[in-house]
């Protein structure tokens, strides 16, 4: 099978583990999907087809919270190889920082960001432009993620807010306000989870550092990730924090305690450039704002351009086409 835009083989499997759990039979699930043990964990499935036969579960069980019930079953212990690697970190924001790096071990049709700049941390999941998002997978993303960072700091880690893109019924939110302990906003312009930033240094129980980082270097070379330093996410807490202003290395070596010619100089062992980073945060941060309707002229001046063609040429620069304003229903 050919890597789509899509959910991996690698989370395809212990899912299937999980639904057995629940007296859903793992290999026909599997199965649907032409799934064997011969595939490779970094083959991708279309994730429609996982949304699809994920939701004909829900409704054959009459669970219209079917993702929750998911998440409290996974909770009892990790799900799979990048659920361990995770949860095996020493922090909270250890543990946030890789899953949002590797998270194209689980799925390659969203994107993780972590915000942790001001005193409200946000974990935000973006789709890849185009690509739908079935509502089951990203609720059960971020329950599991709350459920898992409460019990490895024995119920410490708490929530400010929680908010979803897609639409829930009303008569099932009551569900979302007991698992996420806040109250849950549906028809959002994106998806994800806030919380106080100074939680990023809760420790987990569950910490095994030397096992966590023998399980990364395996699971860089399944997602073919470039290997990156604790200076490379440095600057780019930098440059997220940084965006409507101008980013040149004498600001973001300043912002680190070191010299341009210093930084400038690891960056480059890495085959790594200060301009790259700064495209890769904008494009990621133009692509959720279009996505939620905000006007491609705030977009320009929010990212720091001078003026809204210079983000356009930018932006065709970076997709091949000039961005188009989405309008929110």
């Amino acid at each position: 099978m050919a890597k789509v835009h899509g959910i991996s083989v690698a989370l395809l499997r212990p899912l299937a583990e999980l639904l057995g759990r629940l007296d859903i039979d793992p290999a026909e699930f599997l199965d649907s999907f032409g799934v064997d043990a011969r595939t490779t964990p970094n083959t991708y499935i279309a994730g429609s087809l996982v949304d699809e036969r994920l939701d004909e579960i829900a409704r054959t069980r009459g669970d219209p919270t079917f993702a929750l019930t998911l998440a409290r079953r996974a909770v009892i212990r990790p799900l799979g190889l990048f659920s361990h690697m995770v949860w095996l970190s020493g922090t909270v924001r250890d543990a946030l920082v890789r899953a949002v790096r590797f998270y194209a071990m689980v799925t390659r049709r969203t994107t993780l960001t972590l915000d942790d700049t001001g005193p409200r941390a946000t974990l935000r999941q973006h789709a890849v432009p185009g690509i739908v998002r079935g509502a089951i997978l990203t609720e059960f993303a971020f329950a599991s993620l709350v459920l898992r960072a409460q019990r490895a700091t024995s119920g410490r880690f708490k929530l400010l807010g929680a908010t979803f893109s897609h639409e829930r019924d009303r008569t099932t939110r009551a569900a979302y306000v007991a698992l996420f302990g806040v109250p849950v906003s549906f028809g959002a312009p994106i998806d994800e989870v806030a919380f106080s930033a100074d939680q990023l240094d809760l420790a987990l129980e569950s910490a095994d550092e030397v096992t966590s980082a023998a399980l990364e270097a395996t699971i860089g070379q399944l997602t073919d990730e470039p290997p990156r330093s604790v200076v490379f996410d440095r600057v780019r807490r930098v440059v997220v924090a940084s965006l409507d202003k101008p980013v040149s290395l004498t600001s973001v070596a300043r912002r680190l305690g070191t010299s341009a010619r210093t930084l400038r100089r690891q960056l480059e062992r890495e085959g790594r450039s200060l301009r790259s980073i700064v495209d890769d945060v904008r494009h990621e941060r133009a692509d959720e704002l279009i996505a939620s309707g905000t006007p491609i002229k705030e977009i320009s001046f929010g990212l720091g351009f001078s003026e809204p063609s210079a983000f356009s040429r930018a932006y065709k620069r970076w997709t091949g086409s000039a961005p188009r304003p989405t309008r929110v229903k």
